[in-house]
Order: C-alpha cells, then sequence, then structure tokens
C-alpha cells in the first residue's frame, strides 16, 4: 500500500477553520487512510528559504515504540515530502520528532558536527529541530514549533587596512554536539576544537557553533598578512545570536562581542512572504511584526495572549475619526483629561498598552464589505485571520473555556477555570497574568450607519473605561435590510467574542462573559494558540 507523508506549505489560510457549529462526524477506525502532514513554524534555515533538495527526518514514536524512524522527506519546491500513513488506532497518541538537515540512519541522530569551511553558505550547519507530545491521527496538518539548537555569531568588519581582506578564521570552537532524545543539542565535552570558516554575504560573516563556553580567537588576513586577536571567554546559549564587531588596521585588529539576540530574531521565519514572527513560549512571549507581546498559558490548558494586539496590516492606517465606519482598524481610545468622555490616541504608549482597535472582517483576515453572507461567516470560526501563524481568533469554545458564562442561547460551562459561580472573574483571570481590563471599543452596530460611538466611558466612573467588547470568530447572528427577507442584503453580522466589565464598585466584581459583537464594531484582538 502507497503511504505518503507530506509536509504542508506555509501560506496563510486566513479562512482554513472547520466549522464547529457542524456535528463532528465519528471518528473512523482505520486512521490509516489519513496521510500524515507536518505544518512547520520554523526559523530560516538559510538566509531565504528552504531550497529544492532539502531533506528532514521524521519519527513517530508510540507508546509501544517507534512507529516510523527517521523518514526522509525531501523539499520540492512547495512540499516536503515521503510515503507514510498513519496508524489504524484513531485514539492512541504518538509523539512526533523531526529535524534539518536530514542524516541517513535507522534512527534520529545522536551526534551533529557543523561544517569546518562554512564559506559556502550555513544551511548544512544549522541544526533545527522539532518535538510534539500528544499527537492523535487526524486528517489535519500538525503544527510544529522548530527551533534553533545551536548558535550564531554574525562580524561586522571594517577594514582600515587598504587591502582587501582574504580570509577570515575562528579558532577554539568544538565543532561537535551531542542530540539528545528531545533533539536538543550539547557540545561534546573534551572534543578537538577545529578552525572554522564563516559565511561571508552582504558585508556580514555567519557563523554556526555548538553552544559553549568558550575563549574564541579570530584571525584575519589581509594583503597577505595574518593579524590575530584573542576574545574574552564568552557562554553561547542555544538558539541565540551574538554579534561581534571587529576593526582591522595594519598592525592589529580590534573585536567586541556585542551582545546577543535571542532567538535569531532578525533571521525571519518562513511564513509565505507575511510577517515575521518567533514563539518564545518557555520565556513568556512571542514577537510579531517586530514587537514584542506577553503570553501566558492559562488553567484552560491553552496559551492566550496576555496583551492586545498592534498590529497593523498592510495597507491600514489607525482611524482617528468616528465617522470612518469603513477605516478597518481604529486607534485605541483612552479617558480624555477631564474625565468627561472618551478620545481617540495615538499616543505610542497607549498603543503598545491597548493596541489597535479592529472591526470584525479585518481582525479574521479580510477586508470590510468582504462579509456578505452568513455561510461565509460560518467559515471564518477559528480563523488565523490577522493572529500570527499557530495562533486564531478566539471561538465560543475558547471563550466558554476560560470563563464559562456566555450570552444565550450559549450554555454555560461551570467547570471554566475562571468562571466564579455567577460570571467569568477577571480578578481569577489576571490573578494568572491574563492582564484583562476594560479597553473600550467604536460602536458602529451595522453596515447603515455613517458614524460610529465610544463605548466604554459612563460618568459615574468617570476616571476610567469600565465596559468593552472583544474580537471573536464563532458566528453568532445576522439581520437583513428587511427583517427576515435574506435576499434584501445583510445589514449586520455577528461573532461571538467577549465582554469585559469593570462597572462595579469593587475589583472582586469586574466580570468577562462571552457576548455577541456586531462585525462592524472595532475591538480589541487577544489571539490564542492552536492545540
Amino acid at each position: 500500500m502507497k503511504r505518503t507523508l507530506l509536509l504542508a506549505g506555509v501560506a496563510v489560510l486566513a479562512l482554513a477553520a472547520c466549522n464547529k457549529n457542524e456535528k463532528p462526524e465519528p471518528r473512523p477506525v482505520d486512521f490509516s487512510q489519513y496521510k500524515i502532514r507536518v505544518e512547520p513554524v520554523i526559523t530560516r534555515v538559510t538566509e531565504t528559504n528552504f531550497e529544492n533538495g532539502d531533506a528532514i527526518g521524521v519519527s513517530v514514536v508510540k507508546p509501544s515504540g517507534d512507529y516510523a524512524a527517521n523518514v526522509k522527506l525531501t523539499y520540492d519546491g512547495t512540499a516536503f515530502a515521503s510515503d507514510l500513513n498513519w496508524y489504524e488506532e484513531g485514539e492512541l497518541a504518538s509523539t512526533l520528532k523531526a529535524y534539518y538537515p536530514y542524516k541517513e540512519g535507522e534512527g534520529l541522530p545522536t551526534s551533529f558536527t557543523v561544517q569546518h569551511d562554512q564559506s559556502k553558505g550555513t544551511a548544512a550547519s544549522d541544526f533545527v529541530s522539532a518535538v510534539k507530545e500528544d499527537v492523535l491521527p487526524s486528517a489535519n496538518a500538525v503544527s510544529m514549533v522548530f527551533k534553533h539548537r545551536l548558535s550564531r555569531l554574525v562580524t561586522t568588519v571594517k577594514n582600515n587596512t587598504g587591502a582587501a581582506i582574504e580570509s577570515i578564521v575562528f579558532e577554539e570552537f568544538v565543532p561537535q554536539a551531542h542530540i539528545a532524545a528531545d533533539l536538543t543539542a550539547k557540545v561534546v565535552d573534551g572534543a578537538k576544537w577545529q578552525p572554522l570558516t564563516p559565511f561571508f554575504q552582504d558585508d556580514k560573516y555567519y557563523l554556526i557553533v555548538p553552544a559553549q563556553t568558550v575563549k574564541p580567537v579570530v584571525k584575519v588576513t589581509a594583503g597577505g598578512k595574518t593579524l590575530s586577536q584573542e576574545l574574552s571567554e564568552v557562554s553561547l546559549e542555544p538558539g541565540k545570536q551574538y554579534s561581534l564587531s571587529m576593526v582591522v588596521n595594519k598592525e592589529k585588529i580590534q573585536v567586541v562581542l556585542a551582545g546577543e539576540i535571542e532567538n535569531w530574531n532578525d533571521g525571519g521565519e518562513i511564513t509565505g512572504g507575511g510577517p515575521s514572527f518567533t514563539e518564545n513560549l518557555e520565556d513568556g512571549y512571542f514577537t510579531y511584526d517586530g514587537v514584542k507581546y506577553d503570553v501566558v498559558k492559562m488553567k484552560d490548558g491553552k496559551w492566550w495572549m496576555a496583551q492586545n494586539l498592534a498590529y497593523l496590516p498592510e495597507g491600514c492606517t489607525p482611524a482617528t475619526e468616528l465617522t470612518a465606519v469603513t477605516a478597518g482598524v481604529f486607534a485605541p481610545i483612552r479617558v480624555n483629561a477631564d474625565q468627561t468622555a472618551a478620545e481617540f490616541t495615538t499616543d505610542p504608549e497607549v498603543v503598545a498598552k491597548n493596541g489597535y482597535l479592529y472591526q470584525a472582517e479585518v481582525a479574521l483576515g479580510l477586508k470590510v464589505g468582504d462579509l456578505t453572507s452568513v455561510a461565509d461567516a460560518q467559515k471564518l470560526e477559528g480563523a488565523q485571520g490577522i493572529c500570527p501563524k499557530g495562533w486564531h481568533i478566539p471561538t465560543i469554545d475558547d471563550i466558554t473555556g476560560l470563563v464559562g458564562k456566555a450570552v444565550s442561547p450559549i450554555e454555560t460551562n461551570t467547570d471554566a477555570p475562571y468562571y466564579d459561580g455567577a460570571n467569568g472573574s477577571i480578578v481569577k483571570l489576571n490573578a494568572d497574568g491574563f492582564k484583562m481590563e476594560a479597553f473600550g471599543a467604536i460602536s458602529i452596530l451595522d453596515n447603515t450607519r455613517t458614524s460610529g460611538t465610544f463605548m466604554g466611558w459612563v460618568k459615574s466612573y468617570s476616571d476610567k473605561l469600565s465596559s468593552g467588547m472583544m474580537a471573536g470568530s464563532t458566528y453568532a447572528g445576522v439581520s437583513y435590510n428587511t427583517s427576515g427577507d435574506e435576499t434584501s442584503g445583510v445589514k449586520n453580522l455577528q461573532f461571538y467574542g467577549l465582554m469585559p466589565m469593570t462597572n462595579k464598585a469593587t475589583e472582586a466584581e469586574y466580570t468577562c462573559n462571552g457576548t455577541k459583537v456586531s462585525y462592524r464594531i472595532a475591538t480589541p484582538v487577544r489571539c490564542v494558540r492552536n492545540e
């Protein structure tokens, strides 16, 4: 029987979500009919992208042992592919392990050596890997986060010799690493160092080495003369990039290790040409389009953004006029200095703290005016939208799984971790790092309105915004231009979102429940990580 293993491409598919309102079909007994597919979130292997002929190795480990051991997948310009299907037991979870570059063998590699001469490129020396546990056979792709397991040096050179630099060589680095069962790498203690030659591109020299503590020596040859400089001892860490600044004079060179950049952030990601994105879940944040956002794993078992999104889709400018009813994105709002009303603000500190306000179509990855039917709205449940790769706009299941309560006809989930017996509790959420408050919104009730209103400020709580709404992706309702007449055209569509409310006497009474949000209302966005 032919077996196929496909590594799906990474183009952003904002509409590729299943409609959770539909009844799930029973899981078939024999899952071997489904191809295993792996969708990567991965920092760049080369300076541009994967290239034809690149290969990774994948293993599938069941509780009883290996189901597939070090299967080779080769990139053909659009996908990594091999011949492998899921096993038959649909309810039996397994662990997937994957790494690059592929090394032939009966199992996963236990060692890796960087190339001594990296002058033609660093891709073959860049060991990256991913491990994902508790994976069930499925027709859907498995998303895996690949990480760099070695360290990279990036050297900038100022040449004052008057002659061309003929070569740069780094000494004292051990090139061998031990690869553990979880595909992390550790330098081989006591191994012999080797001279290593970096790769030159765009006026910088790049070198990849195993993480280690070392006193590097740099040798530069220019005009037939070789100069040498020893650096201070440095401890390199896995997945981090270190920048060096070098000045080469006729009689000496000066080298300064300027510092480190975590997770090779300047390398970007394979995201189909979209914004850069790197995850640092272990440190509680991700970086998206150059902006760092706090994230937190809540007691519902899911990773949530712990602050609002401040990402501007291409071509969008935040509106600061209530009459801009189809702007798509609005500036955040705050209470004015007199505490008499809400107002727009473009203060960078407020934008960083509160994020922008997005109309639903833009939040869900579309343009204002794209949604014209209930069927199209229903397809958007769980959409990535403007969230980074591997994250999505919250669904009603995400919302009730977190806070428990939502408007009718949604049933209350009394087992939700942040349900206090009456409402979703902001105090309970924030005790676990959610950092929720009422951020306000721009209320535009339907697509016939020519102006919006500020939502969130009331006189009785004049010093703060005390209500708001937040975007969701599950369809909640529709109204037509002529009531009940679908042929008259959509007047309004609603999605289930969140409603934080702080219009109470004490913080203990602050609530955050699920609500219906009209699609032209502009709200903050918080993304949830895909499971």
